[in-house]
C-alpha cells in the first residue's frame, strides 16, 4: 500500500478558506436543513504532498445547542478532552502562557496520547496549541523534536513525537447561530503518518473518530447548557 495520510479528530487545515482579521474562515456549502437538526457535515479534500506520501483535509461542522461561551468553556479545557472524546487516552499541559499585549489569548504546550491501533509505535506527540478567546478561536501545530530537544533544555520535560507522524496542524472556532441562543463549530483537522496502514484503521481514524469527536464536544456542551454542570466562565 502506498503511503497515505490519515484524517484524525483533532488535527489540521481546511477546504477552501478565506481569511477575516487573520482567522481563517470554512468556505462550504451547507445543508441547512441537516445544520438546523444538528446533524454531523464532513468535506474530504484530496491534497498534493512532495514525494509519494499524500494528504487530505477534512473539516467537520455540526450546531451545538448551547451559547458560544458554553461551548467555549468545554473546547479549551483540553486536559479533559481524556475522559469523554473517543480515540484520545489524555491531553496534558506541560506550559501555558498569556500574551501581556493579548490578556484573553495564551499558548499552551500539550502533550498528547491516541489510540490508534497501530502496535509497536510510539503514539504520544505534543502541540503548540493558541487559544483565542475573543475570536473564538483554537489553532494547534505539531512541535518537531528540535524544539523539543530545546524545551528539555530549558527544563521543560516534554517527550519526544511518534516517528511516524510527519504533520499534524489544525484549528476550530465557534460561530453563533439562531441570535447567540445556538452554535455553530467548525472542526478542521489532519494528521499525516509515514508509514502504510491497512485500510480498516484509515477508515477507524477518517470517519469513526471525527465523528465520535465531534459528537462527544456536542453533547458535553449540550449538557453543560442544559445542567449548567460548567461554571458560565465566560459572557457573550
Amino acid at each position: 500500500m502506498k503511503l497515505t495520510t490519515l484524517i484524525f479528530y483533532f488535527l489540521l487545515f481546511f477546504i477552501p478558506y478565506s481569511y477575516a482579521s487573520n482567522i481563517p474562515l470554512i468556505d462550504v456549502q451547507l445543508d441547512k436543513k441537516k445544520l438546523a437538526n444538528g446533524d454531523l457535515q464532513t468535506f474530504v479534500e484530496t491534497l498534493e504532498t512532495k514525494g509519494e506520501g499524500g494528504k487530505k483535509r477534512v473539516i467537520g461542522i455540526v450546531m451545538i445547542n448551547a451559547k458560544q461561551h458554553e461551548v467555549w468553556n468545554v473546547i479549551k479545557n483540553w486536559d479533559s478532552y481524556g475522559e469523554f472524546v473517543p480515540g484520545l487516552k489524555y491531553y496534558k499541559t506541560l506550559q501555558q502562557k498569556s500574551f501581556p499585549d493579548k490578556p484573553d489569548t495564551f499558548q499552551s504546550y500539550i502533550e498528547g496520547y491516541i489510540k490508534i491501533p497501530v502496535p509497536f509505535i510510539r503514539k504520544t506527540y505534543t502541540l503548540d496549541v493558541i487559544f483565542d478567546r475573543p475570536n473564538y478561536f483554537i489553532q494547534w501545530q505539531l512541535i518537531g523534536n528540535k524544539r523539543i530537544n530545546e524545551l528539555n533544555t530549558q527544563g521543560l520535560t516534554v517527550a519526544k513525537n511518534s516517528r511516524v507522524l510527519q504533520n499534524i496542524e489544525g484549528f476550530s472556532y465557534l460561530r453563533p447561530y439562531e441570535n447567540g441562543q445556538k452554535t455553530i463549530i467548525y472542526y478542521a483537522p489532519v494528521v499525516e503518518i509515514s508509514i502504510p496502514v491497512p485500510q480498516r484503521v484509515e477508515r477507524f481514524l477518517s470517519g469513526t473518530i471525527m465523528k465520535g469527536f465531534m459528537e462527544a464536544i456536542k453533547n458535553r456542551a449540550e449538557t453543560a447548557h442544559i445542567k449548567k454542570i460548567i461554571p458560565d466562565e465566560e459572557q457573550d
